[in-house]
């Protein structure tokens, strides 16, 4: 049979090479690990992982290799290819097992990866085998980042499996009545450094972040990210009651979406507009059930992004501006774009160094 990976489990004392010899005499072999398992309820044995990059080895030579054969006590010889498994997910699930660290191991003695003997990094790589599922420290798109790194025989399995738990766990998100978000709302001229604010808070926080899309569909790219900038977003993009319902703490609720809905997964919500809030939905404005007052209440902070400074606050009034002083920053980009303003080329010169100048009118 032959095999891209594979492993071997034999018995310590049955045993006839040197691994380390074994493996650098084989070239095919590009990694290698094993462990010798000496706590389980069984004699103690060897778990030797096996691959052969993008080549197919078979079963029988790999026998020959590791000196796997034996005589019975019959007097039957065997080539030792029974003590050779199939890997049947994949490589990182069988080094998973190495020290039982699967989830149907997980009653088994844990061995310590620093047991594993290995030809390249192996905690890192069963750290990245870890991310997987894991969408309570790693969004939907860093897993998706993680699959595409994966062999390509592996990918497809992967990316199958990754996206049948991400609409589980959107379902049970959507059942989520005890979520935190933090809502920031930042306001400025074009230019002035809105985005560029927007993106440096939510790296500030080390989260990965998804910029809106388009103003008609502003949730396409979502992919489960910690952060969310709604970019130069506009009040008519969203209705009232859908952006309540985005921005609030107590449910998740799905947002529509062009191809599917999605649910926010994150814990901050950035708001860059050039509109102060103030002006948003005025045909709310003189409606008697403060529907507008529960949209304040939703956002935690009013970022003012002007030419020279920035100006923080924490409170919202009822008329949609910011209260209190607020706490005032430099603006760095002002500074920033000085300096590029000045590294400008000079493409004026360079015309007049290429072109003839022409005084007169054309006709």
């Amino acid at each position: 049979m032959n095999l891209r990976q594979m492993e071997i489990v034999t018995d310590v004392d049955k045993l006839k090479v040197d691994l380390q010899a074994t493996f650098m005499q084989y070239t095919t072999i590009k990694k290698w690990a094993y462990i010798v398992h000496n706590a389980d309820d069984t004699r103690p044995h060897y778990h030797i992982a096996l691959h052969f990059g993008g080549a197919s080895v078979d079963t029988a030579q790999v026998a020959k290799w590791f000196n796997l054969g034996f005589t019975d006590e019959n007097g039957i010889e065997h080539s030792g290819e029974n003590f050779i498994n199939k890997i049947k997910g994949r490589w990182t699930d069988v080094l998973l097992y190495l020290t039982h660290a699967n989830d149907t191991q997980k009653y088994k003695h844990q061995y310590d990866p620093s047991e594993v003997i290995a030809n390249f990094d192996f905690e890192t790589e069963i750290a990245n085998a870890k991310i997987l599922g894991d969408f309570e420290h790693y969004s939907y798109a860093q897993q998706l980042k993680y699959v595409d790194s994966l062999p390509v025989s592996e990918k497809a399995k992967a990316f199958s499996q990754l996206e049948k738990l991400w609409r589980l766990q959107c379902q049970c998100l959507s059942l989520n009545t005890d979520r935190e978000i933090t809502v920031v709302f930042v306001c400025g001229k074009a230019g002035a450094g809105k985005t560029y604010y927007a993106k440096k808070l939510l790296s500030g926080f080390g989260f990965d972040y998804c910029i809106s899309s388009s103003s008609n569909d502003p949730f396409q790219d979502y992919l489960g990210q910690k952060g969310m900038i709604l970019d130069d977003l506009r009040y008519m993009d969203f209705e009232l009651s859908d952006l309540l319902k985005i921005l609030d703490n107590n449910t998740s609720s799905s947002v529509k979406s062009r191809f599917a809905n999605k649910v926010f997964n994150g814990q901050m919500i950035v708001i860059t507009s050039s509109v102060p809030l103030r002006y948003w939905y005025p045909q709310y404005r003189f409606n008697k059930d403060d529907t507008l007052d529960q949209l304040y209440r939703r956002i935690n902070f009013y970022v003012k992004v002007e030419e020279k400074e920035i100006t923080v606050y924490e409170e919202i009034n009822g008329k949609g501006d910011p209260d209190g002083t607020g706490v005032i920053y430099k603006n760095e980009l002002y500074e920033l774009k000085k300096e590029k303003s000045n590294k400008k080329l000079d493409v004026m010169g360079a015309f007049d160094k290429i072109c003839e100048s022409f005084d007169g009118l054309p006709f």
